[in-house]
């Protein structure tokens, strides 16, 4: 998913929005249409748009106009997985996927794989997801620290 920082013309406010919607609604009430409006800075991550969001609203709280950023990159494959992982609700089907995607990537993955995925996941921790995979044998250990999905 793709998310924009935009700035409301009614109270001028930074707010964050999902890129490919039509319109997006401030809280001020007034309705914004995407198309027309100028996106100060775009990301697959919320995290990097929440501080993109605060650093926006803390520059027009100094009087200033707030500077685009640069796009962040989508060439992230870890954002990528991340993004597939976020949306699935059940926890096992999760860690599966990460870990299936993990594989694919690199033919394998580590301990640092999974905690870069995990990070920006913000659910389980890596050494839960490593060790809940081992318990079903979704994933299995190759040498020491390094995993392949079954």
């Amino acid at each position: 998913m793709k998310y924009a920082v935009i700035i409301c013309p009614k109270c001028g406010k930074a707010k964050g929005v999902e890129a490919e919607r039509k319109t997006s609604t401030c809280p001020c009430g007034r309705t914004i249409v995407l198309a027309r409006a100028k996106f100060l800075f775009e990301s697959n991550s919320p995290s990097e748009l929440a501080r993109a969001v605060a650093e926006a609203n803390e520059q027009l709280g100094e009087g200033e106009k707030p500077r685009a950023r640069r796009k962040s990159s989508p060439k992230d494959p870890y954002a990528g997985i991340a993004e597939r992982a976020r949306a699935i609700k059940d926890p096992l089907e999760r860690m599966r996927v990460i870990a299936q995607e993990l594989t694919g990537m690199h033919g394998g993955f580590g301990y640092d794989d999974v905690k870069r995925v995990a990070a920006l996941v913000g659910r389980e921790t890596p050494e839960d997801i490593i060790a809940r995979l081992q318990e079903h044998s979704l994933i299995y250990e190759t040498s020491e620290g390094a995993y392949r999905s079954v």
